[in-house]
């Protein structure tokens, strides 16, 4: 892993040779998903220090206590509403499927949001089922407008109708650009955040999902305050929907990490000084599930 950090150290201190000085704003918002079912992941992801965003999952032992501690600080708070999957996969308390008849559906979805404070917002938490439902999704934006809400599609599925949903309705609305940590690995997530940071250049804005594991957090922890006095802005995920951020082309999740040497040197150092298990896995694993 450290010999690769290196390759991308070389890589980076070549390729910014031949880069420009001058960078506009670069606007990255990062949202903190499955907030809720862990008090001290929960409380960590909190103490992030920047305009981090919080998906809140509803009815959860912890949930309105790290939302009312997120609101208190000024962090953006979603509802992170649980959907139904291609696989079917249990998804606990609150959660929404094509199955439940319109009135079911929307109370079940209004009884969530009520249940969550200082509510902003809504993302989807799985739905590769669902988000492909246009009835489903129609309904969705409905009770989102209806509570003053906006909508970012976290796209669990390539053919996800959430964000065209909320756009045809004129909805506040964003998606999701990258996952952070869909493996949790330190080297991953440092390529990924790179990316992130890459579409944010490119684009001028980008949304980055993550989720409270301890190597996650610990990587925002130390890299963070790397990017103040930068070109690139943590913002909060709201400012983006407020500017009516437009859809990124799909294949602008693909492109080449950014060319941030800094960064590189940085999260290899602190490789070096902390524990293998302090930052990594010793075996990789999957993160989330687009199902």
């Amino acid at each position: 892993m450290k010999f690769l950090l290196k390759l991308l150290l070389l890589s980076s201190l070549t390729s910014q040779c031949f880069a420009g000085d001058e960078k506009q704003q670069a606007n990255l918002a990062i949202i903190i998903d499955d907030i809720g079912n862990s008090l001290s992941a929960g409380l960590n992801a909190i103490a992030l220090p920047a305009n981090v965003t919080f998906a809140v999952m509803p009815h959860r032992k912890h949930s309105k206590r790290l939302a009312e501690r997120a609101g208190r600080l000024g962090r953006d708070v979603l509802l992170h509403a649980p959907m139904s999957t291609l696989n079917g996969r249990f998804l606990g308390a609150g959660a929404l499927n094509e199955s439940l008849p319109e009135e079911e559906f929307k109370r079940k979805l209004d009884f969530a949001i009520q249940s969550i404070p200082y509510i902003k917002g809504v993302n989807n938490h799985m739905g590769s089922r669902l988000t492909t439902n246009q009835q489903a999704m129609s309904w969705v934006m409905q009770t989102v407008q209806k509570n003053g809400l906006f909508f970012v599609d976290s796209r669990t599925h390539a053919q996800s109708v959430g964000y065209s949903t909320a756009q045809a309705m004129n909805l506040p609305s964003a998606t999701r650009d990258i996952f952070l940590d869909n493996e949790i690995d330190i080297e991953h997530i440092h390529v990924q955040f790179k990316k992130a940071i890459a579409v944010a250049e490119q684009y001028g804005s980008a949304i980055a999902i993550g989720h409270p594991h301890q190597a996650t957090i610990d990587y925002l922890a130390h890299v963070l305050p790397q990017l103040e006095d930068t070109h690139v802005k943590i913002v909060n995920v709201s400012e983006l929907v407020k500017t009516n951020t437009p859809l990124r082309p799909h294949d602008a999740r693909e492109r080449p990490p950014a060319i941030r040497p800094d960064l590189d040197e940085f999260v290899l150092n602190l490789i070096e000084k902390q524990t293998p298990t302090n930052l990594t896995m010793a075996k990789p694993q999957s993160a989330i599930s687009v199902n």
